[in-house]
């Protein structure tokens, strides 16, 4: 009977959607206020469905953080702001907001490998794991297998040593090195192959020493050093068949000297002000947010991150339109802001609120939108049941106030509020950066489903009316917080 009623539920959602204006509320919703009425009715789900495929396009790779599509994302949102009319307060009169990121990078020059009187220039070496600069000197062993029997019987033989592997198709063998913890591991390729450098990204600035090393040499190469270790060629020479594992020990130190330079890495938070209508008040600002950021291209494949998060970077943007558009501004300021690497710990939201561009002490709310493109599914609930529904989280962290304000924007859109997901995920998106410096927050989460932080987050299933939607309550809520003004602590 509940998946009856639902079914007619779901019917009257999709009919409304059908038949309504531009601006389709959830059945049950109030018109907006004439004030504020022409932004709100600029989001649309056709603009939403247009800017979370883009987003989640193959033009911006999965945004990864440190990825060329990350940066292309943040110039695309940018470049809104300023057909918005939004001002650029970020570094130097821009839209950026700069995280100290830098990228490591091999020096050739001044890195190389030795043995004995044999050294090998850092140009035929492709360094592929590191943590900075460091010189690595042990006892050099050369392993080889090929197929799945190949594994590595003793882990101790090593352990602590400089290990020089050539293998084929023994991905076991692989995983024995490296549960058994070496030195470092030098890989031995095709001698057609492409040796190159990796970069590695530092959060923080500044280059970190030491650490163990991996890296990739031709089989030319690896010949060299194992007639330098006193062993024949034949030791990273590979069969056709499926042979076991070889593991030659030598009383020979290997030294890896690596030198790494650091590289300025461009890794933004976007920033836009819009500035109120009041003189004496728009010192005063709101701070609407989310997250530009998902985990972009690894060995993995492509992580689209429609829902997480190019479904609440597109709420926000619709938002920043609808302000735009409507005329009548707040009398307080409103600052937009999409964060850089929240996939990697809020490191965005933690730079801002540790660096503010604007007081904190002028900032009377901050609102977060994460994950909000799809319907909440799971083994025991289908997505079908969650049309109109939605996570309402720490509104009530600071002040009932708060909570207040988000019931009485929602009747502008219809939403089901849920509370469910208060302990699991508050402190794992980017309001919980300015929680901690004692600002009210609001942050709306569609709920988990088996596409987070998968390939398949395309899309495919994407929600566009609860993304539209998602924005009508934050342009709601600006103004109603605008009329509040500044959000005082409990008691």
């Amino acid at each position: 009977m509940r998946q009856f009623f639902q079914s007619l539920k779901s019917l009257a959602i999709v009919c409304a959607l059908m038949t309504g204006s531009a601006s389709a509320q959830y059945p049950g919703a109030t018109k907006p206020a004439e004030d504020w009425s022409k932004g709100f009715q600029t989001i649309t789900e056709k603009q939403a469905g247009k800017w979370v495929t883009l987003l989640a396009g193959e033009n911006f790779d999965g945004r990864g953080t440190g990825q060329p599509g990350y940066l292309k994302a943040a110039f695309f949102v940018a470049g809104k702001l300023a057909e918005y009319g939004f001002e650029p307060i970020g570094d130097n009169g821009s839209y950026f907001q700069n995280l100290p990121f830098t990228r490591m990078v091999p020096d050739p020059q001044n890195s190389s490998i030795e043995l004995g009187t044999l050294k090998i220039n850092g140009n035929e070496i492709g360094f592929t794991r590191f943590s900075g600069s460091g010189e690595n000197l042990a006892e050099v062993v050369f392993v080889k297998g090929t197929g799945a029997s190949a594994r590595l019987g003793d882990l101790e033989a090593v352990r602590g040593k400089v290990v020089i592997v050539a293998q084929k198709n023994a991905n076991a063998l692989m995983r024995d090195l490296t549960r058994a913890r070496p030195k470092s591991i030098i890989t031995v390729v095709d001698d057609q192959a492409t040796i190159k450098n990796a970069s590695v990204m530092n959060r923080g600035g500044g280059l970190r020493g030491g650490g163990s090393v991996s890296a990739t040499i031709t089989t030319a190469t690896a010949k060299k050093l194992a007639e330098a270790a006193g062993l024949k060629a034949a030791v990273v020479e590979l069969g056709e068949k499926d042979t076991g594992a070889m593991v030659k020990t030598t009383e020979q130190k290997l030294k890896i000297q690596l030198k790494v330079v650091d590289q300025p890495l461009r890794n933004p938070n976007v920033v836009g002000w819009l500035e109120g209508s009041d003189p004496k008040l728009k010192h005063e600002h709101i701070i609407i947010g989310a997250h530009l950021d998902h985990l972009g291209k690894n060995e993995r494949g492509l992580f689209p991150g429609a829902d997480d998060n190019a479904s609440g970077s597109t709420a926000i943007l619709q938002v920043a339109k609808a302000l735009s558009a409507n005329g009548t501004r707040p009398k307080r300021s409103v600052l937009i802001m999409w964060f850089a690497a929240e996939e990697m710990g809020l490191i965005g939201s933690r730079h801002y609120a540790n660096n503010p561009i604007k007081p904190l002490k002028d900032c009377i709310c901050m609102l977060n939108i994460d994950m909000i493109g799809r319907n909440e599914e799971s083994d025991d609930e289908a997505a079908s049941e969650n049309e109109d529904s939605i996570h309402l989280i720490g509104t009530k962290k600071i002040t009932e106030d708060m909570h207040k304000t988000m019931l009485e924007a929602n009747k502008y859109v219809g939403y089901r509020f849920e509370y469910d997901e208060e302990d699991t995920v508050f402190r794992r998106s980017d309001q919980a950066s300015f929680h901690d410096k004692g600002i009210a927050v609001a942050f709306v989460f569609g709920g988990f489903n088996p596409y987070y932080h998968q390939t398949t987050d395309t899309i495919s299933g994407i929600n566009f009316s609860k993304i539209a939607n998602c924005a009508r309550l934050y342009y709601a809520s600006i103004f109603l917080a605008d009329q509040h003004g500044h959000y005082k602590k409990k008691d």
